[in-house]
């Protein structure tokens, strides 16, 4: 017998297909059904997945995730297995794995959620002369549903102006008028990594930053390759899982409270940790930067050599 199966399409708090969605559950009660959730690995009672389908009733319901963390007591959740995104192993120019101190942070974007826009902006007017902003996202009329500007309100509304400066420039571009798409800045040879030789810090916004979840993705995975320490937007305790599979953060040189919060607190933490940053010499940070070679190295060995722990524990 063929299951009745729907793919649940959002992000962090906002469906896609929320008619769709609800017209198919009210379709199939009394019957077992599976989820899929894409993208892979969004908290679903964050999303109100479960509110949903507490609403009817069915046979079984099977949910398909990527999300190490998702639990429920009634639904069956399948976990889909081990994280695809650190399980190639990828050639690196040697080139790449270097600093030429021109500048300090990198910011690397393309879909405008409210975490990019809010730190791509904090950068842009606070530490520009310092930084590298690559932000793909145009403001054609098609696009501006994407813009997360409600949500970064909610984070810190006094963002706001910078980032309603910014938004008037975009796309910004470094190196390829491309931008960074679903086929132009995934892969590690793509011209746009060049932009590691002159930058220290990532500054990296990840996929799923909301409720209960953990899911590194390229983003996370691309400073690692590249042996460049990194600050990450991301979902509370992110650093502490990441441990957790055995990568080296960077709490020995710089502050990582900024875990233990999520949202806008998490936000208002970073832009701390980038204003301290930023008031260090050049001196400094070059010196920084040779005493985290363990760690860079620790990094880029785990993922090439697969030695990486595949499993955590929860928070």
């Amino acid at each position: 017998m063929v299951i009745p199966s729907f793919r649940i399409g959002a992000t962090s708090d906002r469906f896609w297909n929320l008619t769709e969605f609800v017209q198919f559950l009210a379709q199939h009660q009394g019957q077992a059904i599976e989820l899929g959730v894409d993208p892979e690995a969004i908290c679903l009672e964050n999303l109100g997945v479960y509110t949903l389908l507490d609403a009817f009733e069915f046979e079984s319901v099977c949910i398909k995730t990527w999300n190490p963390l998702e639990q429920h007591q009634k639904y069956n959740i399948q976990f889909n297995g081990p994280n695809f995104w650190i399980q190639n192993t990828y050639e690196i120019n040697p080139e790449l794995h270097t600093w030429d101190l021109s500048k300090r942070f990198l910011c690397f974007y393309h879909r405008p959620t409210a975490g990019r826009i809010g730190l791509a902006s904090y950068v842009w007017k606070n530490c520009f002369a310092q930084s590298l902003v690559h932000f793909s996202a145009t403001i054609d009329p098609n696009n501006l549903i994407q813009f997360e500007l409600d949500k970064l309100l909610t984070y810190d509304v006094q963002q706001a102006s910078a980032a309603g400066e910014m938004i008037q420039h975009l796309p910004l571009l470094q190196n390829s008028s491309a931008g960074y798409t679903a086929t132009a800045g995934y892969y590690y040879d793509d011209p746009l990594t060049s932009m590691y030789k002159h930058t220290l810090v990532d500054i990296v916004v990840e996929s799923h930053i909301a409720g209960r979840t953990f899911f590194p993705t390229e983003k996370t995975v691309r400073p690692m390759l590249l042996k460049k320490p990194f600050i990450i937007f991301g979902s509370k305790d992110y650093l502490a899982y990441l441990r957790q599979l055995g990568f080296r953060t960077f709490g020995d040189f710089w502050d990582e409270e900024y875990d233990g919060f999520s949202g806008g607190d998490r936000l208002k933490k970073i832009f701390d940790l980038i204003d301290m940053l930023s008031q260090k010499t050049t001196v400094e940070l070059e010196a920084m930067y040779w005493d985290m070679q363990y760690s860079l190295d620790h990094n880029y060995n785990l993922l090439q050599q697969h030695t990486y722990q595949t499993t955590i524990t929860q928070l």
